[in-house]
């Protein structure tokens, strides 16, 4: 390493391009002695400069908390009480309640489980004001006119089928869609608080 601290010899002393004179060797090794003292304070003085940087990054790197995420307490909130015939497919499960939240911009449905040891999330459909506007129209369609109403957005897809004991509901693509059956008898508490949980969101009407 100390050949690095080493300084090119003039040509000066005694030798030429070449040619290695005795006087040119003897002021190699006068410059090597003299100058490998030298090297050792660089190379000391290099190491302690890396390992203050190395603190300072240290010290400057900053390792985030995790974050906890938690979900906010809906603004409104409309409970509507099902019936015994009330049940969520593919997950098998009876439902005794759905659940109209929304936060002022997005409503959610959601369902309540009598039984729910698989942990079932209790979400159904996320729907803005023009869907939720939407569905709750051909909702009350499909049930005064007891025919069949589809929902077709930019961001949501809902089938309303009218079968033989209620309503068959089917949220997202056919394929692989959330079902809910609805008894004849909570029907119209559906409708009730789809338009109302609407209505507390919606923009006052100007006169």
């Amino acid at each position: 390493m100390g050949l690095l601290c080493l300084r090119a010899a003039p040509l000066a002393w005694g030798t030429h391009v070449g040619h290695r004179s005795i006087e040119y060797l003897a002021y190699l090794r006068v410059v090597w002695s003299g100058e490998q003292a030298g090297c050792s304070a660089v190379f000391e003085t290099l190491r302690s400069a890396a390992s203050s940087r190395q603190l300072r990054v240290k010290k400057m790197s900053i390792n985030p908390s995790p974050r906890l995420v938690t979900e906010l307490k809906p603004k409104f909130e409309i409970k509507v009480d099902l019936d015994e015939r009330s049940f969520l497919f593919p997950a098998g499960k009876s439902v005794s309640q759905l659940l109209f939240l929304s936060d002022g911009r997005t409503i959610l449905v959601e369902a309540v489980y009598p039984f729910n040891q698989s942990h079932t999330p209790p979400r159904l459909v996320s729907l803005n004001l023009e869907d939720a506007k939407e569905f709750g129209r051909r909702l009350v369609e499909a049930v005064h006119c007891a025919r069949t109403q589809l929902v077709v957005t930019s961001g949501v897809r809902i089938s309303i089928n009218v079968v033989a004991n209620g309503y068959h509901l089917q949220f997202g693509d056919m394929n692989n869609a959330t079902e809910l059956f609805l008894g004849t008898s909570s029907i119209w508490r559906v409708c009730q608080g789809l338009l109302r949980i609407v209505d507390l969101i919606a923009p006052v009407e100007s006169n």
